[in-house]
């Protein structure tokens, strides 16, 4: 049983390792138009006979096809690369992935630089292009959401909170014209992200980016909407970036959570999701915390929790900063 599996296990590593490879040696854009074995070979600086091993591995993985001498990506590989998520990103996230669970296998830890974040950040999100096909996707959100969708059009203030590379913001505000939005991220290679393309779109007098600690984020009372990226938030610092959105919203202000990532069934998807938990809880992340314990923690923070409901994109809370109490009139 342990041959077989390990047999099984090194095909994904080497997978993994072909693919990731592919990707940063520019072979997979290359390969984007049809090209000749002697063509590629030229580009890869490679032997021929090492250029064709390559090639038939792309292919054996439906990475490329071959017809009439020629090679190019498949039709789901190209429509990847075109597509909603950066899946270059989620070829190097997954590489990441790899070694990270065998340096906390061998160390206890293995805490991410500010290009790893980047990469984590890309592979976690949208882009945040601001194409048609994104913001179909985040009318989608916004219609699970009416309550939030509806302030964010009437020129509501929103405050993404741990905003990575704020696919949601920028697609947002590109959808929505009197939206206005301030993002709080902590490593400022990521934040650069949405600040080019907010300024790309023509929309960067609506993005106000902050690149600071959640934490020390202080404006009280000044954000109609809030969402809380909580999943990448550690044990030790949920509690005070809670405290944050509470005061940032006005009385009455929206926050959204969501749930990411969910315990699987099956035992395939399992294993992964363990090896997951592993690197997350070594740097004292919570990894699929449900969603209603993530309200439960939402609502020990004070707020109320307007409801949890579970929507196309994933389970969400929705909760509200409660408002004065109001006064009793006087008696007689």
């Amino acid at each position: 049983m342990i041959t077989e599996s390990l047999a099984a296990w090194s095909r994904g590593a080497q997978a993994v390792a072909l693919l990731s490879a592919a990707n940063e040696s520019g072979y997979l854009a290359y390969l984007a138009t049809p090209r000749t074995l002697d063509e590629f070979a030229q580009f890869a600086g490679l032997p021929d006979g090492t250029a064709a091993d390559l090639l038939a591995a792309l292919a054996a993985h439906d990475v490329i096809s071959s017809s009439d001498g020629q090679f190019q990506l498949t039709e789901d590989t190209a429509a990847a690369f075109d597509g909603i998520r950066d899946i270059g990103a989620k070829i190097e996230e997954a590489a990441l992935a790899v070694r990270r669970v065998a340096e906390v296998t061998r160390t206890g830890s293995a805490p991410l630089t500010d290009s790893d974040a980047l990469l984590v950040a890309k592979a976690s999100a949208l882009r945040p292009s601001g194409s048609p096909a994104s913001q179909a996707i985040i009318t989608k959100v916004l219609d699970a959401t009416p309550e939030i969708r509806d302030i964010l059009a009437a020129g509501g203030r929103l405050l993404d909170v741990g905003s990575g590379v704020s696919g949601f913001v920028v697609n947002a505000l590109s959808l929505l014209p009197s939206m206005r939005a301030t993002t709080v991220e902590l490593v400022g290679e990521v934040a650069a992200v949405p600040a080019a393309k907010a300024k790309e779109l023509g929309i960067d007098d609506r993005l106000d980016v902050r690149v600071m600690d959640a934490r020390d984020f202080d404006e009280p009372a000044a954000y109609d909407a809030a969402f809380w990226a909580q999943p990448f938030f550690s044990n030790s610092t949920r509690a005070a970036a809670l405290a944050m959105i509470l005061r940032s919203l006005r009385p009455g202000g929206l926050l959204m959570v969501q749930q990411i990532a969910a315990e699987p069934a099956e035992s395939a998807a399992h294993a992964e999701f363990l090896l997951r938990r592993l690197v997350a809880h070594a740097h004292d992340v919570p990894y699929a915390r449900p969603i209603d314990s993530v309200a439960e923690e939402v609502s020990l923070a004070g707020f109320e929790i307007v409801r949890v409901t579970v929507t196309p994109f994933g389970p969400i809370a929705l909760a509200r900063r409660p408002l004065p109490a109001l006064q009793g009139s006087a008696t007689r």
